[in-house]
């Protein structure tokens, strides 16, 4: 029997930092406390453990992902930080931006310390899903008035890890009733009351885009199913209906929330705050290439004109902060995302949804891109591309050498 090689400790202390982050921190706290230490020294532990030269490794041999993340990394800890202080930003809030921003740089020192290390790959997502489940439970508690928290609204609803969670569930649940089972009986039960507790927590907030991410990943699912093996779409089709006839009334409200939102806010002036900002960085000819710096503030139309230090797009915001030249090398590390996030989908169209969901909606309409939760799914993204790579030249070198062969 193969005896397991011992986790290294870097990784144990970045779970450490996650299973704390779940129970008891929130994605942006206005007030960073105690438990923020907790996380963020963990974490300090794990990088230094897996050592700081990941940041500044020129190697190329890593993928264009990592590369590109590696660039914005290094780039925005200085432009930004210049630019703030030449245009004289709040002290405090250049060091909470700098932060925020710090969290990106997470796959550049752990990516590689997963490689070769299927089982901790593994625990990483699913302490990624339990993240995500936490926060819905610490959201659904309240509303049951079992217990009632005091002080800043912590939306851990809203979390990256929420939607990662919910679409990777709904996945595999997905998954196991297309080959319904005794074995994977317990499963699907588990998924179901998982996904269930994910969507309650979405609904109470009434959250458009993730509930609508999680629709439509069952779509794209019975989609690819319908094509390939088109006899196993029955049982999960039927299923989904009776369940769906069962719980109509909660569906036909959750509906009609949705409606009356969308029917008040529209989609909650996010064009219009793109606008702001580069209205904003206009004003100054300098800032239209190095942004305004970190610390810098614009009346957003998204949060009714008030001065705020964020936006709802990690594009808009690597522009007010780092001008043309930030906002470049962000769209880089995003399409770099999705091609790897599309590697990973030839090998499981589950992981790759979990990804792509949720990095699409903070790089386009949450401000949750500047949390931990953010870093995280971009370190899972590293890890799980590391993981398609080989297979990806595997499945090529064989095309190629079946053309030579003919």
């Amino acid at each position: 029997m193969p005896v397991k090689s011992p986790m290294p400790v870097s990784i144990l202390f970045l779970f450490a930092a996650i299973c704390v982050y779940a129970l008891f921190g929130s994605p942006t706290p206005d007030n960073p406390g105690l438990v923020e230490v907790v996380v963020g020294g963990l974490l300090v532990l794990s990088i230094g453990a897996a050592g700081l030269s990941g940041s500044i490794d020129l190697r190329l041999g890593r993928n264009g992902f990592l590369k590109a993340l590696q660039i914005l990394f290094l780039t925005g800890l200085i432009l930004p930080t210049i630019a703030g202080v030449y245009f004289g930003n709040n002290h405090m809030l250049i060091l909470r931006d700098l932060l925020a921003f710090a969290f990106l740089g997470l796959p550049l020192f752990m990516a590689d310390r997963f490689k070769d290390n299927a089982r901790a790959s593994g625990l990483l997502c699913w302490l990624l899903v339990g993240a995500g489940l936490m926060f819905s439970l610490r959201t659904l508690i309240p509303a049951f008035n079992i217990w009632i928290p005091q002080g800043e609204l912590l939306y851990l609803s809203n979390s990256p890890l929420a939607l990662f969670a919910g679409v990777y569930l709904a996945g595999s649940l997905w998954r196991s009733l297309e080959s319904l089972s005794r074995a994977n009986l317990l499963h699907v039960v588990v998924c179901l009351a998982g996904l269930g507790i994910l969507i309650a927590a979405m609904l109470l907030d009434v959250q458009r885009a993730t509930v609508g991410a999680i629709v439509l990943t069952w779509a794209i699912l019975a989609l690819f199913t319908l094509i390939k093996s088109p006899r196993r779409i029955l049982l999960p089709l039927a299923l989904t209906g009776i369940l769906m006839v069962a719980i109509y009334p909660l569906v036909s409200d959750a509906l009609q929330a949705m409606a009356t939102k969308t029917a008040q806010v529209g989609m909650n002036m996010r064009a219009q705050e793109a606008m702001a900002v580069f209205d904003r960085l206009m004003a100054s000819k300098p800032a239209i290439f190095f942004g305004l710096g970190w610390g810098s503030v614009f009346a957003s139309p998204a949060v009714g004109g008030l001065d705020v230090n964020y936006t709802h797009s990690l594009l808009t915001t690597m522009a007010l902060k780092g001008g043309i030249i930030l906002l470049i090398l962000a769209i880089l590390v995003v399409l770099g995302a999705l091609y790897q996030i599309m590697l990973i989908f030839q090998q499981d169209r589950v992981r790759a949804l979990s990804l792509f969901w949720s990095l699409l909606i903070p790089v386009f309409l949450y401000a949750s891109h500047k949390s931990l939760d953010f870093g995280l799914l971009l370190l899972m993204i590293g890890v799980w591309s590391n993981e398609a790579q080989p297979l990806h030249k595997s499945h090529s070198s064989g095309k190629k050498n079946e053309h030579l062969q003919d």
